[in-house]
């Protein structure tokens, strides 16, 4: 995915360590956790996926391959589900 966008109709709220994502237009809710939840808020349509994976490396600290691994798995999953779209 180049530059992921989160859809726009998404009412996306944190609550304790979740976060939870109302997608009106499917009618439904998702529960994420924290990281899941970061990686759809980095998802705005002007950073790539190569962009997103760095944010979360020096936020994290955590290893490129894995958390590159991990996103693109991610975000083909919110693809799916019709989260995001690529810009």
């Amino acid at each position: 995915m180049n530059c992921p966008h989160k859809a726009g109709d998404l009412d996306i709220r944190t609550v304790g360590e979740e976060v939870l994502v109302h997608d009106p237009s499917h009618e439904k809710v998702h529960i994420l956790n924290r990281s899941a939840g970061q990686i759809l808020e980095l998802c705005t349509g002007e950073q790539t996926q190569e962009d997103i994976v760095t944010s979360i490396c020096k936020q994290t600290g955590a290893d490129k391959e894995t958390v590159a691994r991990d996103v693109a798995a991610l975000l083909c999953e919110f693809g799916k589900l019709g989260l995001v779209t690529t810009a």
